[in-house]
C-alpha cells in the first residue's frame, strides 16, 4: 500500500517518506527503539520526526506509529462474515428513498471497480421495473447536455468517496433539484457528506485506492443493495412504509 496515497493531501519530502516507510516495515521495532534511534536510522533528528507527526495531524510521534501499525501494517481480519456491514446516513432518509423507487427516474454511475456495482444495480432495477439508466460517462454536465431526460435521483458508487469522477458529479449536481444517493466506504468523504442519502459500506482497506488487497467492500455493496430491495418488496407487498431496516 503506497503511503503517498494515504497522506495524499500533504507534500512529503524524501526523508519524510523514508521515515514513514521505516515505520510501515516494522512499527513494533520503532516503538521499542524509540524516536531517537528511528531518527538516526533515517538520517534525521527527533524534532523533525515530531514535526512530521504534527504535519500529518497527529498529536505526536507515538500516535503516528500506532496509526500506521493498526491501519496499514497489520493484516486485516477476515470480516466477510460480519453482518454489520452497512450504515444509512441519515437513517430517516430510508423511507423516502424506498418510496421513490416506484416512480423516480434514476441515473446510476460508477467508475473503475465501482462501475461493476453500478452495472449490477442497473441490471437489477431493469428486472424489477424501476426506471433506471446507467451512465459510464465521467462528466455529468456533458451527459446532461447530450440527453433530454431529466432524472429525479442520481446513484453514485465510489469506494473512497473522493475519486475525481465522483467529485465531478457532486460538483455538477450542486443547486440542482436532484436527490443524490451514494454507496461509499468512508462516511467522512466529500461524496458521503454531499449526498442526501449515504449507504456507508464497511471497507477494511480504506487506503487501498488501487484495489490491490482482498476486500469485501464491493461484495458488501451488492449485499447492501439486495437488503434495500428486500425492504422495498416488503413495503410494496404490505402497502405500508418501512421506517427502519431489519
Amino acid at each position: 500500500m503506497e503511503l503517498e496515497n494515504i497522506f495524499r493531501d500533504v507534500k512529503l519530502s524524501k526523508t519524510e517518506i523514508t521515515v514513514l516507510r521505516t515505520i510501515q516495515n516494522d512499527p513494533e521495532q520503532c516503538i521499542r527503539d524509540g524516536i531517537r534511534a528511528v531518527a538516526e536510522r533515517c538520517y534525521s533528528n527527533p524534532s523533525s520526526l515530531v514535526r512530521l507527526a504534527k504535519k500529518l495531524k497527529f498529536s505526536g510521534w507515538l500516535e503516528l506509529v500506532y496509526f500506521i501499525k493498526f491501519n496499514i501494517t497489520m493484516p486485516k481480519l477476515d470480516v466477510t462474515n460480519d453482518v454489520d456491514f452497512m450504515k444509512i446516513q441519515p437513517a430517516e432518509q430510508l423511507t423516502p428513498l424506498l418510496n421513490g423507487l416506484q416512480h423516480h427516474r434514476i441515473l446510476i454511475h460508477g467508475s473503475g471497480f465501482s462501475q461493476l456495482i453500478a452495472q449490477y444495480i442497473y441490471n437489477k432495477f431493469l428486472v424489477i421495473g424501476v426506471n433506471a439508466s446507467l451512465a459510464l460517462w465521467p462528466d455529468y454536465e456533458i451527459l446532461e447536455q447530450k440527453t433530454a431526460t431529466k432524472f429525479d435521483a442520481i446513484w453514485i458508487v465510489s469506494k473512497s468517496g473522493r475519486s475525481s469522477s465522483a467529485l465531478n458529479w457532486v460538483k455538477a449536481l450542486e443547486g440542482k433539484d436532484i436527490d443524490l444517493i451514494c454507496f461509499t466506504g468512508d462516511y467522512k468523504s466529500p461524496l458521503a457528506q454531499a449526498a442526501d442519502t449515504s449507504f456507508i459500506i464497511h471497507d477494511p482497506q480504506k487506503y487501498d485506492d488501487d484495489i490491490y488487497w482482498s476486500n469485501p467492500f464491493f461484495g458488501y455493496c451488492i449485499l447492501g443493495f439486495e437488503h434495500l430491495l428486500k425492504l422495498w418488496f416488503r413495503q410494496t407487498a404490505s402497502g405500508a412504509s418501512t421506517d427502519t431496516p431489519e
